[in-house]
């Protein structure tokens, strides 16, 4: 029987090449080890708002392996938390040059596309996420219900929602509000109803009545017409009044209106403004109007008013401030109206409420007969505004004030209860 023979030089040859193989393996390993390290060491950073620490030990990780895409995306949602959108998008092509098109990439590149506000294209990369197989539905849905509302693809939105296969999602509050918020836009008419009664202590009681219809004409233009009938002091009178609403940029409009009363017993003859608002910055709302009211039957005939307004959106919470600066003749007035409302998870469900001192001629409330009461006066009122169905809302107002009249040439308080109620409908 013959012996195989030990090739003993090749022996030699192969346990060298295994021994550095293996400290190669080792060494790789040690390396991915170490690129991991520093990934989470960024991470942990980035969860305690150290962006710029987080962004270097990240670079510091894609210098030791320019491979590895998911820290490209991590880069990426560092520069968007940031407020820096356009350094992160480049990150985002990075990561997608690399293939990496997976649930990681999809989930931050529609979050950052979102935070810059560049909606036309989440619109396209919501697609191809849908094509590329993006397993978040639900997320998915949502980017696509908020981009299709902001490019004014409402009727999009709305098909979308109702496919068989995302009609379960309506039952989740963010979806809903979203689908509301399309149906909303989509509906171009609104008819609006209201009634107040303010009621004294000592007086036969005050009662105003409206109706207004709008419609938007065109985008970014919508034209309002309102009817008001009053009853006071054995008086009645009407006003007519219509309103352009019409948008200069994105969330910044115009507001101009024009009101004309048949006798002028109750309502000033003619009541014209022009009130621009704008965003300075996310969730701040601001503006500046003046307005110009004219009271044939009364001494000071014509009223100029110059106002503005200061509102903060804080989560759910809102709170503005507007003071009214009024001018007749030789007298001036200042009153100032603070609001505050609270949100509920639909944004036709809120309470709010509104105090103020002083009158202004703007609120056609405190209209006396045929002149403004310029005297001082003190308020406070509760509301809350429901959700009817998607398309209507009920609101009723609760106040007392506690106001300054001239009654035998000597100035007295006298007591006001109020009740409002209003209706909307969009169709």
């Amino acid at each position: 029987m013959n012996k195989r023979k030990i090739n003993k030089p090749m022996n030699k040859k192969i346990v060298p090449l295994f021994i550095f193989f293996c400290i190669l393996g080792g060494e790789l390993a040690d390396a991915q080890t170490n690129v991991d390290s520093l990934l989470n060491a960024a991470i942990l950073k980035a969860r305690h708002g150290k962006y710029d620490e987080a962004l270097q030990e990240a670079s510091r990780a894609l210098k030791a392996d320019s491979t590895r895409a998911d820290i490209y995306v991590f880069v990426a949602n560092v520069y968007s938390w940031s407020h820096k959108n356009d350094s992160a998008l480049i990150f985002m092509e990075k990561a997608k040059e690399m293939n990496y098109l997976n649930d990681d990439f999809y989930s931050s590149y529609l979050n950052i596309l979102l935070r810059s506000n560049d909606y036309q294209a989440l619109v396209k990369a919501a697609e191809e996420a849908e094509k590329n197989g993006y397993s978040d539905t639900k997320d998915l849905l949502v980017k696509q219900l908020i981009a299709y509302g902001e490019t004014g693809a409402y009727e999009k939105g709305i098909k979308l929602a109702e496919q068989e296969k995302y009609k379960h999602y309506l039952a989740n509050d963010t979806i809903d509000q979203l689908y509301t918020a399309l149906l909303l836009n989509k509906r171009t008419n609104l008819v609006a109803l209201s009634y107040s009664l303010d009621m004294f202590d000592n007086a036969n009681p005050h009662h105003l009545v409206s109706m207004g219809y709008s419609k938007k004409i065109a985008t970014g233009n919508t034209l309002a017409a309102d009817i008001y009938y009053a009853h006071r002091f054995s008086k009645n009178d009407f006003m007519i009044e219509l309103t352009d609403y019409w948008t200069i940029y994105k969330k910044n409009y115009l507001q101009i209106g024009f009101g004309y009363a048949t006798n002028a017993h109750l309502f000033p003859r003619y009541r014209m403004g022009i009130e621009y608002f704008f965003t300075p910055a996310d969730k701040w709302e601001t503006s500046l109007g003046v307005r110009y009211m004219n009271y044939p039957n009364a001494a000071n005939q014509d009223v100029f008013i110059f106002t503005g307004s200061v509102g903060k959106y804080v989560g759910n919470h809102w709170i503005s401030v507007r003071p009214f600066y009024v001018l007749q003749n030789d007298l001036q007035s200042l009153s100032v109206v603070i609001k505050y409302r609270l949100y509920g998870k639909n944004p036709m469900n809120y309470w709010g409420i509104e105090a103020g001192v002083g009158n202004s001629p703007d609120d056609i409330l405190t209209t006396s007969q045929s002149s403004f009461n310029e005297l001082l006066s003190y308020h406070i009122k509760v509301e809350k505004n429901f959700k009817l169905n998607r398309i209507s809302d009920f609101n009723i107002r609760i106040g007392y004030m506690y106001e300054q009249i001239n009654q035998n040439s000597t100035k007295q308080y006298r007591n006001r209860y109020m009740v409002e109620a209003g209706y909307k409908y969009r169709f």
